[in-house]
């Protein structure tokens, strides 16, 4: 059987949109949605969907991140269904959606290996994004404070796209172009730069 997940914040918009892309490999009534708000991490229905998955199961996550707070918590959960036979796909991560059943042994071993550096490799990065984003706050924040304008900032009003906070962070690292950016979102220049003013008065960066 095929299931489905999703956390999303209770600000965000886009639920509709996000179920949209699971219905594409899962029907809608094995979707189990988690909302949560602010720093809660409480899954309720992720644990439904644990105890509901059996060997030979699929489960597909939107990101790989809904798997875990952070890079311990992910690997905890990808051995969990490892150890139970449960496969596990991530939107995110198109090698993971691939069908192994017409892959001879040796491209299947291939395949795997190449999900788990993928996955490896992306657990790790979102991990240190996601401290490098504090460490950024905090400096801002201390900054913010000494100016007198610490209430200003610090508390988005509205849920931030995971994919614009990812994306804003290696633009910063110059790792893409502020051209690329626009095209990744889907905004005209003048958009993305409005977007980023708004994020960093935001998140006092």
């Amino acid at each position: 059987m095929k299931f489905g997940y999703l956390r999303v914040s209770t600000k965000e918009q886009n639920e509709a949109r996000q179920i949209a892309e699971l219905i594409k490999y899962v029907d809608t009534q094995n979707i189990f949605i988690d909302k949560s708000s602010g720093k809660n991490f409480d899954r309720p229905q992720y644990k439904i969907l644990k105890d509901k998955a059996r060997s030979g199961d699929e489960i597909y996550f939107k990101e790989l991140d809904r798997l875990g707070r952070n890079k311990k918590q992910i690997k905890e959960e990808l051995e969990y269904y490892k150890k139970n036979d449960i496969i596990v796909r991530f939107l995110d991560i198109p090698t993971t959606l691939m069908q192994f059943e017409t892959f001879g042994e040796m491209q299947k071993s291939i395949m795997e290996m190449v999900n788990t550096i993928l996955i490896e490799v992306l657990s790790t990065q979102a991990e240190a994004e996601y401290k490098k984003i504090k460490t950024r706050q905090k400096e801002g924040i201390q900054i913010a404070k000494e100016n007198g304008n610490y209430e200003k900032c610090g508390r988005p009003k509205t849920e931030i796209d995971k994919n614009f906070v990812f994306l804003y962070n290696q633009y910063k690292n110059k790792k893409i172009t502020g051209v690329d950016f626009a095209k990744m979102m889907n905004y005209s220049r003048a958009t993305l730069y409005n977007k980023i003013n708004e994020y960093e008065k935001q998140m006092c960066l």
